[in-house]
């Protein structure tokens, strides 16, 4: 088989594995529960791996591989969550791709997936246009259930979560071409958006990610300041740092007048949820989590570690500074924000650590930027047949 043609087979199991993986997350943000979802999940893995069989990669790569592949398989034997062998085979697979077009592609069936799903409740087919519950805020004395829009996806806030990604996706892939006006746009739609889902967490993060990259693209001293990447690095940090503090201080919420409690208070309660959950507290952590850790909550990165533990936790957080590095170094503003903001969202939410390799664009990017410091090298590229004819070898 030529290489040519090798190449070709591998991109086209790469680009329908893909497909079907944001596919997967638009059919989970609607009404309807997925049969086959676990089959799905193990067909885009194949065709990930055939990707990986069909590309070269050098010494370096595949030793890369089999490292990170070996410590999540691990993971995966104790607490039995397949995602993270999964993550690790998508990411070797990006290999080779061309990540604006990749990105490009994940925009636009994800905002086609999302207008369907916006189309069908609207139109009475299929999905609720809004729903009236409690959401956590006193609407007048005594009232806590208020009417809030999710247009087909459940809930407002997935909603306004959606949009945000859309944005996010637009945002990076076309960043050479976007004018201000294209901010003032995505800005106004932010905030009609609010008025009919009400969710503050969307409404600010969005705000944050589209006015921090605004600022950097058309101040340039701010994007090629060390000091703002540092900046961007110490939020990461802390994000992380107090979602550990959070899930491990007593539970004081009882009394309302301490400061964990008013700083919760801001959060809705999230963090009184998890510290509910006994093997999310900081103290009960584990190198690799258990496999009964199963219970879901908002607070992104302490699900992080209860869902799968110390070790491969560290190993994410560890490529969000990886990727902080590279933002820097190829000045690229968009992920430098992404991953402010979606350090941010993290706090309040758990959309991105989750069983869908495309609700977290980050490893897209992870799958892009990876393998550049072996690449630079120019070494000998191989396929995994191939190992036998290296030097030395048999």
């Amino acid at each position: 088989m030529s290489h040519i043609r090798t190449k070709t087979i591998g991109e086209a199991c790469f680009w329908l594995g893909l497909v079907i993986e944001i596919l997967i997350v638009i059919v989970d943000k609607s009404a309807y529960t997925n049969p086959l979802e676990s089959q799905l999940f193990r067909l885009t893995f194949l065709l990930f791996c055939i990707k990986i069989a069909l590309t070269k990669y050098s010494a370096g790569e595949w030793l890369c591989m089999l490292l990170f592949g070996a410590v999540m398989f691990v993971s995966y034997r104790i607490n039995e969550r397949d995602e993270a062998v999964r993550i690790i085979a998508f990411i070797a697979a990006c290999k080779g791709m061309d990540i604006k077009k990749v990105m490009r592609v994940v925009c636009w069936v994800t905002f086609a997936g999302c207008a369907a799903l916006v189309l069908l409740s609207v139109t009475g087919i299929y999905g609720k246009v809004a729903v009236t519950a409690n959401f956590g805020r006193e609407v007048q004395p005594g009232q806590f259930e208020e009417t809030r829009y999710v247009l087909g996806m459940g809930h407002p806030n997935a909603l306004h979560c959606m949009f945000w990604m859309v944005v996010v996706l637009a945002v990076y892939s076309y960043a050479d071409v976007l004018r201000w006006y294209h901010y003032a746009l995505f800005m106004a739609l932010n905030f009609a958006l609010y008025s009919l889902t009400g969710s503050k967490t969307g409404v600010i993060v969005c705000f944050l990610f589209l006015a921090s990259s605004f600022v950097m693209r058309y101040c340039r001293r701010c994007r090629e300041c060390r000091g703002i990447y540092i900046l961007g690095a110490v939020a990461v940090l802390g994000c992380v740092a107090f979602a550990a503090v959070f899930s491990h201080l007593e539970n004081t919420y009882d009394t309302v007048d301490t400061l964990v409690h008013k700083l919760d208070s801001m959060l809705n309660g999230r963090y009184q949820s998890c510290y509910a959950v006994e093997a999310a507290r900081l103290e009960n952590w584990k190198l690799f989590a258990a496999p009964e850790n199963i219970a879901y909550f908002d607070a992104g990165f302490v699900r992080l570690f209860y869902w799968y533990g110390i070790i491969p936790g560290l190993i994410y957080v560890g490529m969000n500074f990886y990727l902080l590095y590279q933002s820097y170094k190829e000045k690229d503003h968009v992920l430098f924000t992404m991953l402010v903001t979606f350090a941010v969202f993290n706090l309040m939410e758990a959309h991105f650590i989750s069983v869908y390799i495309l609700r977290n664009y980050l490893l897209v990017l992870m799958g892009y930027y990876w393998y550049q410091p072996f690449a630079r090298r120019h070494p000998r590229e191989i396929y995994f047949w191939q190992v036998r004819d290296l030097p030395g070898k048999a």
